[in-house]
């Protein structure tokens, strides 16, 4: 099967259905990667499964029995996997890297981040990332860690096989195994000097150390009360406080302190239950084991405990996909008929635009204020959030605007920065590889004072007027080029009948111009010239409305980009001891808002030409910004980089 084809029309349908507002989540759901076998052979070397890392069961409890690797690996799952109930699991929180979420949550970010699909031979991804966790033993030989860089598939395709080289090259997929090869990788390592595959290396290697990682990171035990804050814990790390001696080959510390040891005992033997029943293929056992984890867990110490109405909605909030796939419905109906109405094609829809869009701007709103509250802090911290945050300022201004000017044209320009933005963050984890930041995680100190907050704020509001600036400037260019392509001098020509008289300027027109006989009687040939006049009128008004919309969003955009760099500085003083370090992020702002002072001078000193000068500057403004936001964070190393 090549994944490479089906990965590419799993993309087009995605379009094609976004385009036409229809329900593409099961599509999404359904783009799963195939998994195969791959040569049999030992655990990568540091596998936690073979160095106590892994958690081993205790011996005592009388419906465990270790198996060999081969029996794991020979086991028939299909009952299993119809009878395991992971509900109760789902909802239960875990702390990885710093952050708490739920279950749920966790394993779609694992095994997206394994392999790069949303699911592995369309399998809840709990269940799979826990399959991981507790039989390592059968995934190990498995091609399911996806390469994304095709050069990096063709350059390890030469240790292999004709037939594997061309498997890993439509595929993508290799086996923790074949990773763990010295010369597999002597030769990553080699390639990680170049600059250009660096991140996709590193790619690689995260997805091979999450697998690996996986029971390990398996932290769901809250800290010890009174404590609200600090480290989770693995339930193995709580055996000591049990009494239980622990498994052999298990190296296991001092007792924790402040668990009781009733509740230390109820964690370790569900644990228990379920990691034995899990790897002796005894659903029944396991079962045992989640519901008393699912009971247990949540009173460790409830006030360090999420609500369960927060992990409830940070299950839905993922179901939805972060709000991004209905905003582009609602975002793109919007657009449509806002551009239907302005260009006067049925003036009427506008109310009906406006009303997806006041349903756009709350979606998007709501969508927001519920990350604020599973994140905890507010959503302007990375590279997700910021171009969600600006989309929701900018068209928020724009419904203002709209619902006061009332011509369809701020409406549009920035429905168009709301469509944009969600469809950008829904198609990029399938796309580039990368959910630009989609994860709900934690931030460091330094990001976290309110000069940061005005500062981003105040620039990411300015990004989307920018943007919107640019739509009305694009408008324009292109409704002036089709008025030249289409002169008005056109207009009737096969119903009225011309009149050499009647010329631009002339004397009035029912004195100079003919009549035209018609199966009805005479009718005067000015209409046809009135018509063509009241054309060109609309035409001009038409135009300079697009001109003084643009207008009003420039000048806002200039303002609010001029006063976020001034926050930028009082926050990098605090920060980092100097408001200005000729940083690439500031130099290229710094050039952005240049730009758009050169527009505003132009307004002055060229007043002929001043309209369209305007709408190319817009088009130039928004590339140079979206290089200041997308390549600078990107591309060039920096302390506002991700690079």
């Amino acid at each position: 099967m090549k994944q490479h084809g089906r990965f590419r029309n799993i993309a087009s349908l995605l379009i094609g259905l976004i385009l036409l507002g229809g329900a593409a989540a099961p599509i999404v759901r359904a783009s799963a990667i195939a998994v195969e076998e791959g040569t049999p052979g030992k655990l990568p070397a540091g596998h936690p499964a073979i160095v106590g890392g892994s958690p081993d069961v205790n011996p005592a409890v009388s419906h465990f029995r270790e198996m060999r690797t081969k029996e794991i690996r020979d086991q028939n799952r299909t009952a299993f996997r119809h009878q395991i109930h992971l509900g109760p699991l789902k909802t239960l929180s875990i702390q990885n890297q710093e952050t708490l979420k739920t279950l749920d949550t966790w394993a779609r970010e694992s095994i997206q981040t394994i392999s790069f699909y949303n699911t592995i031979n369309g399998r809840n991804p709990l269940y799979t990332a826990l399959d991981m966790a507790f039989r390592p033993e059968a995934w190990t030989n498995r091609n399911f860690i996806y390469i994304m860089a095709v050069p990096i598939r063709q350059r390890l395709g030469r240790l292999v096989s004709k037939a594997e080289a061309k498997r890993i090259l439509f595929q993508g997929t290799v086996s923790p195994q074949f990773l763990a090869q010295p010369e597999v990788r002597r030769l990553l390592d080699h390639i990680s000097r170049d600059g250009a595959l660096n991140s996709s290396v590193q790619q690689i290697s995260m997805a091979l150390a999450t697998f690996q990682n996986m029971a390990i990171e398996l932290r769901v035990v809250p800290p010890a009360p009174p404590h609200t804050g600090g480290n989770w814990a693995n339930p193995v790390q709580l055996i000591p406080n049990t009494g239980i001696p622990p498994p052999p080959g298990m190296q296991v510390g001092k007792p924790m302190v402040g668990y009781s040891k009733k509740i230390s005992k109820g964690v370790v033997l569900g644990f228990i239950e379920l990691y034995g029943g899990w790897r002796n293929n005894d659903a029944t056992l396991a079962n045992s084991g989640i519901a008393l984890l699912s009971k247990v867990l949540p009173t460790v110490n409830p006030p360090a405990y999420p609500s369960l109405a927060k992990r409830i909605t940070e299950i839905w909030y993922d179901r939805f996909f972060d709000g991004t796939l209905l905003g582009v419905f609602l975002y793109f109906v919007s657009l449509t008929l806002f551009l239907i109405a302005a260009v006067g094609a049925a003036p009427g829809v506008r109310k009906v635009a406006l009303v997806f869009f006041t349903a756009a701007v709350l979606t998007h709103a709501a969508f927001m204020g519920v990350r604020w509250w599973l994140a905890g802090r507010i959503p302007i911290q990375n590279e997700f959030e910021s171009v969600l945050g600006s989309a929701l300022v900018g068209c928020t201004i724009g419904l203002i605007l709209e619902y006061w000017k009332k011509n369809s044209l701020f409406g549009l320009a920035t429905s168009f920065v709301g469509f944009l933005a969600m469809t950008a963050c829904f198609v990029m984890p399938y796309v580039m590889g990368t959910s630009m930041g989609a994860n709900i995680s934690r931030v460091d100190g330094v990001l976290s004072t309110y000069w940061l907050y005005i500062h981003v704020n105040v620039v990411i509001s300015s990004y989307a007027l920018i943007g919107a600036s640019f739509c009305l400037g694009l408008l324009f260019l292109a409704i002036k080029t089709y008025y030249k392509l289409n002169p008005v001098s056109t207009y009737g020509r096969e119903h009225f009948a011309s009149s050499a008289a009647a010329g631009d300027g002339a004397a009035p027109l029912a004195a100079a111009v003919p009549v035209m006989a018609t199966g009805g009687g005479a009718v005067p040939a000015d209409i046809g010239w009135q018509k063509k006049a009241d054309e060109q009128v609309r035409r001009t008004r038409f135009l300079e409305q697009l001109d003084a919309a643009n207008i009003v969003v420039l000048q806002m955009a200039f303002w609010f980009l001029g006063s976020g760099i001034i926050f930028g500085a009082v926050w990098a003083d605090y920060a980092w001891g100097r408001p200005w370090g000729w940083d690439p992020k500031e130099t290229f702002a710094l050039v952005t808002w240049m730009v758009y002072l050169i527009i505003v001078h132009l307004r002055f000193v060229t007043p002929k030409y001043r309209p369209t000068w305007t709408a190319w500057l817009s088009v130039v403004g928004f590339g140079v910004m979206m290089f200041n936001w997308i390549g600078v964070n990107f591309f060039l190393v920096g302390l506002h980089s991700y690079a």
